[in-house]
């Protein structure tokens, strides 16, 4: 089944167009990394897919509901956390959560597994919390119901990579059982360890979607080279190795390293505006 459906969607702001007739589908089940620099029109797409904002042309659908006609019962089966979340300054973690557990309907027990799992002190005050520890709370708020789908709008800016790597390993026990996830994230290698697609926004476009499960399979090399005289070069090479091997055996090599081109580093020609 499809978790999410974008039909001709498009955004605009009065003159300016965030997002372009936007045709995309997510199936249930999977994790999608969406990827883009800022301004690309992420948050833009993320919010309409809960009715925070209408679209200007086409259809969201999330699990066959319409984002706009159907945005309670989308509510009811999501989970959501904001890039800027914010929250009652003098209010403790406790306080907070347990208020989130009361409107969800969920023990307080849950809470305070995530907040053992996050390393999160609950009887710390909002304010007194750094940008990471606040980055947690928002996490727990948005995973406290139990839901089929996940929306994560840049969840792991501010965490540390021990705690980023605990955050995906929930993420990924979550999708075993079942939750569709889609995130958001400047993070590329998170994008590319974790997620079974990336899709790229670029100027409110999709310039390219990809199956990272083929991408990691299909990795080409980057080599870099120092002949005796100093000359140098570096390229990518996607043929036989022995065929690679054969031809650098023939040089007066100083200097050689071979090594997998990663996919993020395909990801970052869309930050520096290269699509060749």
């Amino acid at each position: 089944m499809k978790a999410i459906e974008f039909e001709h969607f498009t955004k605009r702001y009065g003159n300016f167009t965030a997002v372009n007739n936007l045709c995309l589908s997510v199936e249930s089940g999977t994790m999608t990394g969406f990827v883009g620099k800022n301004g690309a029109g992420k948050t833009t797409t993320i919010r309409t897919m809960l009715n925070f904002l209408h679209p200007s042309e086409g259809s969201v659908r999330i699990f066959g509901h319409d984002s706009v006609r159907d945005s309670a019962k989308i509510k009811e089966m999501t989970g959501y956390m904001s890039a800027d979340s914010a929250f009652y300054d003098k209010i403790t973690c406790a306080e907070l959560l347990r208020l989130n557990c009361s409107i969800c309907g969920t023990a307080w027990e849950q809470a305070q597994e995530y907040l053992s799992y996050f390393e999160l002190d609950e009887h710390k005050k909002i304010n007194e919390l750094s940008l990471g520890n606040r980055k947690k709370v928002g996490i727990i708020q948005a995973l406290l119901k139990p839901v089929k789908l996940l929306i994560l709008d840049e969840p792991t800016s501010g965490l540390d990579p021990l705690m980023q790597k605990k955050f995906f390993e929930l993420l990924q026990r979550l999708q075993k059982e079942g939750v569709t996830i889609f995130l958001s994230s400047h993070q590329l290698e998170e994008i590319e360890t974790y997620c079974d697609r990336a899709v790229i926004l670029k100027d409110g476009v999709v310039v390219e979607d990809i199956d990272m499960t083929k991408a990691r399979e299909n990795r080409c090399q980057s080599v870099s080279y120092t002949l005796s005289d100093g000359t140098q070069e570096c390229f990518t090479y996607t043929g036989s190795m022995n065929d690679l091997v054969a031809r650098l055996a023939k040089m007066d090599l100083s200097r050689l390293e071979i090594r997998d081109r990663s996919v993020s580093e395909e990801f970052l020609k869309y930050y520096e505006g290269d699509e060749a």
